[in-house]
């Protein structure tokens, strides 16, 4: 019979979750030091609460920083601790560094080097594919990291378009080396497979398709033949044939007689050897300005001319020119200045005015309407999440940030209305002014964004509800944008000292090392102009 202290292993597990959600919640400190600050994504699988990663903040080193975390007493802790202590020995800075490794109170943590200024490549493909010199040193960076990991007998193991981060300046980052196996339960790689993940990436940057039989990380999957994904120069005619070739023997995809790279090292030699390649900086988008024309100028009549004529009588003395060859002369030169007259001051009385139909007036009447672009002084959220999504990155909506703001993820999309209005951004100009103009970057495709404007007299904002905002009036909705600049021009200008860009509708993306699978959106670059 059991004994009365059993307890059923629902009730346990169920113990267990409260335990870790009494530890693991925005504001808990680890050692201490660590705040954590906003939960990324969950693992699922296993016993109890599965891993998860956060944002943190050190707050002894004044610090963002990654932290990934577990019940001590899951079947991946110990798994999860040896991989990130394993994937410290790796001495490649391409790899986001582990900081921390602790199991303390319950929980096992790992804390890692934070890279604020990047963004997942599978942001950036969003927009299209990279340029074949971009795509491929991106390659080579992969391929040299994953050389130095595996001659350190470590393996990366889930190596894709998430995992691999770009900074500003497209400096390369690799995220969970090691860890990223451990974390989810999976068996961890061979070296071949890493070598397959790195020709899988460069396939992608080049064409903007995924390589595999279904679409992945927003990407569409590439056409295929014969069970192989066609080659990048089939979908992309710019890629050079020895690109081409180096990428399908990655892939392990290329002819039979042509040999198969499964070796980083290998790969990472083959890569530096190819055609010296256009560099980026060297290119440019700037049009060589052309050459102005001179305007014609007419000869006139020179004195030494006059002389030589009057040397052909033989007879008469020079200087001396014979009338009827001086009238000649001078009959050419009044027409020359007739026409010179004609063409330079127009054929309409002598005015200076030039015609209607001349380019001159052409030009001066097609002149553009200059627009100035109006200074934002603060913004705050607008949704029903009390104004919360994702709100250290605000001010990335509108100060020049490549990655701007990003929405919740939703669970149910595209159209997200049926439990929430919208959810998106109100922009402060600080007083009432003229607008006549806002433009704002899409980061990925499928959204509907509306454009609201607040009346004339409103000078603070009610509080946030599950609703268009009180006193606003929409003036615009763009469907299906993303991808690039929406320019939305009123047919009026409109007086408010409130702008409110919202989004309705919101596009799937795959779950990455940011957020979770599920609907979103980023708002970047935006402007108003009066």
């Amino acid at each position: 019979m059991a004994s009365l202290a059993e307890k059923p292993a629902g009730d346990s597990e169920n113990s267990d979750r409260a335990r870790f959600d009494q530890r693991v919640h925005v504001g808990a400190r680890l050692a201490g030091r660590y705040r954590l600050e906003r939960e990324l994504r969950r693992f699922s699988g296993g016993e109890g609460p599965g891993p998860q990663a956060w944002v943190g903040f050190d707050e002894l080193l004044n610090r963002e920083v990654g932290v990934d975390l577990i019940a001590a007493g899951h079947p991946r802790a110990r798994a999860m601790e040896a991989a990130a202590r394993n994937a410290a020995t790796v001495p490649d800075v391409r790899f986001v560094q582990v900081l921390d490794v602790a199991d303390e109170n319950g929980l096992v943590y790992v804390v890692t080097e934070w890279v604020s200024d990047a963004s997942a490549l599978t942001q950036r493909l969003a927009r299209g594919p990279l340029s074949v010199p971009l795509a491929t040193r991106i390659a080579r960076e992969l391929a040299v990291a994953m050389a130095e990991a595996h001659a350190c007998e470590m393996r990366h193991g889930a190596l894709d378009p998430d995992k691999v981060l770009l900074t500003t300046t497209n400096q390369v980052k690799i995220l969970g080396l090691c860890l990223e196996t451990a974390m989810s339960g999976a068996e961890m790689a061979t070296p071949a497979e890493d070598v397959r993940a790195v020709g899988a990436i460069w396939y992608a940057a080049l064409t903007g398709r995924w390589p595999g039989e279904e679409p992945a990380f927003g990407l569409p999957a590439a056409p295929r033949a014969h069970g192989k994904p066609f080659t990048p120069a089939q979908i992309r005619a710019a890629i050079p044939k020895a690109v081409d070739q180096l990428v399908e023997q990655a892939l392990e995809a290329a002819d039979g007689d042509v040999p198969v790279i499964d070796s980083a090292k290998t790969l990472t030699s083959s890569i530096a050897a190819l055609p010296k390649l256009r560099d980026e900086s060297e290119t440019t988008d700037v049009i060589p300005r052309p050459i102005p024309r001179r305007a014609p100028v007419y000869p006139v009549a020179a004195p030494t001319a006059v002389q030589q004529l009057g040397n052909q009588g033989g007879g008469r003395p020079a200087g001396r020119v014979p009338r009827g060859v001086l009238a000649v002369i001078l009959g050419v030169v009044v027409v020359i200045g007739a026409v010179a007259a004609f063409q330079l001051g127009g054929h309409n009385g002598g005015s200076s005015t030039p015609p209607s139909n001349s380019p001159q007036a052409r030009s001066a009447s097609s002149a553009p309407v200059t627009t100035q672009q109006l200074a934002i002084t603060g913004a705050s959220i607008w949704d029903s999440d009390q104004g919360q999504d994702d709100i250290e990155r605000l001010q990335q909506a509108y100060n020049g940030s490549s990655e701007g703001w990003i929405t919740t993820t939703y669970k149910d999309g595209p159209d997200i209305t049926s439990y929430r209005k919208g959810t998106g951004i109100i922009f402060d100009l600080g007083s009432a002014k003229n607008v006549s103009k806002v433009t704002f970057t899409v980061g990925v495709p499928g959204a509907t964004a509306e454009v609201w404007t607040a009346d004339a007299g409103l000078t603070s904002l009610p509080s946030v509800q599950n609703a268009a905002p009180p006193g606003f009036a929409k003036q615009a909705t763009k469907a299906e944008v993303g991808g690039g600049e929406v320019d939305v021009s009123f047919s009026t200008a409109v007086k408010t000292r409130y702008v409110m860009i919202w989004f309705t509708v919101l596009p799937h993306q795959d779950a990455g090392q940011y957020n979770i699978a599920g609907y979103r959106d980023s708002l970047a670059n935006v402007k108003i102009f009066s």
